[in-house]
């Protein structure tokens, strides 16, 4: 049985994971361009260096407790549609639900807690269990089944450009080493408070990027959702 799963948030290929650890970038001795403040509606937002909002992002692994959040997620090649789907994810320290819809109706849930993941239809029956570590590893580009670690992602990579166009900060990272599975990375953060706002991920003219919305961070929920 074909498992439909939206596998997000973070997607990156299995060289990442033996990438050696590097420094963030520096900070910029310079201020931002006076250009780069053009159309902006934020024009304080363009102030903050790429190493801030890499700090920015990295911080919310210790911040975040509890999350959830409405998502979808799109996969094109060369800007051709493949496909696409919706969902919505809690995560609880190590405990994480997935679920994603038809048609705005549930139609498959994952819920694991990093030892082993259960894999249940819309009305709730188990199609599936199995170990944390098997299933992971038949992920395609290793996906990760989680939200946080950026941390370790950013010392896996090194900085290909920064951006702000006074609503969002986007960073593009890309491996520390290139090589035939290169690809790049992309974070999309608000101006806000640094939160990811989407996570793309591009690689050989495949392009997958789940954008989040109604985002509650921190917050209590009942903890049947995470079994």
């Amino acid at each position: 049985m074909k498992l439909n799963i939206a596998f997000m948030i973070l997607l990156f290929s299995s060289a990442a994971l033996f990438a050696q650890e590097v420094p963030l970038p520096a900070k910029p001795k310079q201020k931002t361009k006076a250009a780069d403040t053009v159309g902006t509606k934020n024009p304080e937002a363009t102030k903050i260096t790429a190493n801030q909002a890499l700090d920015g992002l990295i911080s919310w692994d210790k911040k975040l407790k509890t999350l959830q959040a409405d998502f979808t997620q799109t996969t094109d090649f060369e800007g051709t549609p493949i496909s696409s789907s919706e969902g919505r994810i809690y995560k609880q320290d190590n405990n994480i639900r997935l679920d994603t819809f038809e048609e705005g109706l549930l139609a498959q849930s994952a819920v694991t807690d990093k030892k082993r993941i259960k894999i249940k239809d819309g009305q709730g029956a188990l199609i599936t269990t199995m170990a944390w570590d098997d299933w992971q590893e038949g992920q395609t580009n290793k996906a990760l089944f989680d939200f946080g670690n950026y941390g370790k992602v950013v010392k896996e990579h090194k900085l290909k450009s920064f951006a702000c166009d006074g609503q969002f900060y986007k960073l593009v990272l890309v491996p520390l080493k290139e090589g035939p599975e290169s690809y790049e990375l992309s974070f999309k953060l608000n101006t806000e408070d640094f939160f990811i706002e989407e996570i793309s991920l591009e690689n050989q003219g495949v392009r997958t990027k789940t954008t989040l919305k109604n985002v509650k961070k921190n917050i209590k929920f009942k903890e049947s959702i995470l079994k």
